[in-house]
């Protein structure tokens, strides 16, 4: 390897045609010959141009055999341009590459570095997609005059585009529901993909272009983005996808015909409220997220239970004459229990004296039989066993396990941190936990950080070095989910997003008590 020194022509404008400037010289075979020549002509490369001169890589002796190098001096290898430019190079120049692929939108910004490595190589291949150059990761001459071109497009992505970086956008407009289904999160960006831009660019007041240039990205990605929700202006075709879903779980007694009408809303509320979502009677993004999950709870109110719902059941209990109206204050006790087991013995439904999806469609319909016997007057009334009606109903619901709650944990790594937000895509600290644990069957009411130092819901750990995966672990005024490996999952207020990050001493030395979710059965450890 060496240099040819030639005297600094006036502001170092060169072009590719200096080749020619000597006709004693072969016409470099080397693509980076010249490229060592445009770069010059940028300005931006060379730390070491100095004065008069200016240094051109002579890549390949071999091919330049006419050329006397015995007086050229040696000059410091790291001014040498590696050839070509990729992955595992180290270079200076890599440094002006990346900075200028942070610049167009092709890389996130960061500190940029020399060393040619994975993150740049799919940022030049984001860059060679988008110009239509063949996609190799090589930065090459063509590809690097290109990128420093004044004219250089930012970053943008639309219909007949593909890569991992697609799929990552997708996967954001599925949790914004403009994307409704998991399986639109591909890879290519195709007709669906459109039209889910172009509805988030409608919702956020961005010009509707089914296109993902920088500004759609940022604001895909910002706190102000609007989610997509599901209300009586939504395509029919899908009210009617979650029409079905909320019949199959026992909430909907309705027409599955696409209509968002009032007994829909309802049943909506009343999903939301057994699933630890906002009762607004809308499909937002978390109560989307919810209904998609293996972990959507049917309708199922039992024994111990106090909300909105139950007081509605009472309700109807006390019209058909099965419940004492100063029993139905919204808490599911005995009383209760005995009078929905009563109504199903008397309708021909399973005697479980616990409401599911099929009780609550005959209470609610016409056909509906009353007691001809009267309401419960006292609790020794017995129509079922409470305590094993209690310890069926343990059994039978749909828990995850430590894997699932990993799982959840980590999918949403990198999302936002909103103080007293409780997801799907911004969380605080415990509203993370309580989101992750919910998604995976456990339901909880939302607990501060400081309340859950006195839950006595879940087997304590008292000892840091006790704690296992899927443990939760509580220090003064934060909270995460331990992970695998000596790690924690958390949403950190100092990072600005859900992190996963080692469990080290300063957790140790903060730590407060710790809770285990499940037990070595894969039981919860509800107490």
């Amino acid at each position: 390897m060496a240099f040819l020194i030639i005297e600094k022509m006036t502001q170092l404008e060169y072009n590719l045609n200096m080749c020619n400037f000597n006709k004693k010289l072969v016409v470099f075979a080397c693509s980076f010959a010249s490229f060592g020549l445009f770069a010059c002509q940028k300005g931006a490369f060379y730390s070491d141009v100095q004065k008069d001169i200016v240094k051109i890589p002579i890549v390949s002796i071999d091919k330049t055999n006419v050329l006397d190098i015995d007086n050229i001096s040696k000059m410091d290898s790291n001014s040498l341009i590696p050839a070509p430019i990729k992955k595992g190079s180290e270079h200076q120049i890599v440094t002006t590459i990346q900075a200028r692929l942070m610049e167009l939108g092709f890389m996130e910004e960061d500190k940029a570095t020399s060393y040619f490595g994975d993150s740049t190589e799919d940022a030049i291949k984001k860059f060679e997609r988008q110009l239509g150059f063949p996609i190799d990761g090589i930065c090459s001459l063509e590809v690097y005059s290109a990128l420093m071109a004044k004219n250089a497009p930012t970053y943008e992505v639309k219909r007949g585009y593909q890569g991992d970086d697609i799929k990552i956008l997708q996967q954001q407009l599925y949790e914004l529901s403009y994307l409704l289904y998991e399986d639109d999160v591909n890879g290519f960006f195709g007709k669906k993909t459109e039209i889910a831009v172009k509805e988030m660019q409608k919702s956020n007041n961005l010009a509707q272009t089914g296109a993902i240039d920088i500004e759609t990205l940022n604001f895909l990605y910002s706190e102000n983005v609007k989610a997509y929700t599901i209300t009586n202006k939504s395509d029919p075709s899908i009210i009617k996808t979650y029409q079905i879903k909320l019949r199959d779980l026992g909430y909907y007694f309705g027409e599955c015909n696409g209509f968002y009408g009032d007994d829909f809303r309802m049943a909506v509320r009343v999903y939301q409220l057994n699933n630890s979502q906002l009762s607004d009677g809308f499909i937002g993004p978390s109560t989307k997220f919810s209904l998609d999950s293996k972990y959507a709870r049917p309708f199922s109110l039992f024994l111990g239970q106090r909300n909105r719902n139950v007081k509605l059941i009472q309700d109807k209990l006390v019209a058909l004459n099965y419940l004492e109206e100063s029993q139905a204050k919204g808490y599911y006790g005995e009383f209760t229990a005995q009078a929905v087991a009563l109504f199903q013995q008397n309708n021909g439904l399973e005697v479980t004296g616990a409401v599911n999806g099929e009780t609550n469609r005959v209470l609610n319909s016409e056909e509906a039989l009353p007691s001809t016997e009267g309401p419960i007057k006292y609790v020794k009334q017995f129509v079922i066993n409470t305590i094993e009606m209690q310890k069926k109903l343990d059994q039978t619901q749909n828990i995850g396990n430590v894997e699932d709650l990993l799982k959840v944990s980590m999918l949403k790594l990198g999302s936002k941190y909103v103080w007293g937000s409780r997801g799907p895509n911004t969380f605080d600290c415990s509203g993370f936990v309580f989101w992750c644990l919910n998604q995976v069957g456990v339901n909880i009411n939302y607990m501060t950080t400081y309340n859950w130092r006195f839950c006595t819901q879940f087997e304590r750990v008292e000892k840091f070095e006790d704690l296992i995966p899927g443990d939760l672990l509580v220090i003064n005024g934060h909270m995460g989910i331990v992970s695998e490996n000596e790690t924690i999952v958390d949403a950190s207020s100092s990072n600005g997003k859900v992190v996963h990050r080692d469990l080290d001493e300063w957790w140790r030395e903060r730590f407060i008590i710790g809770f285990r979710i499940f037990s070595g059965d894969g039981q919860t450890t509800e107490g």
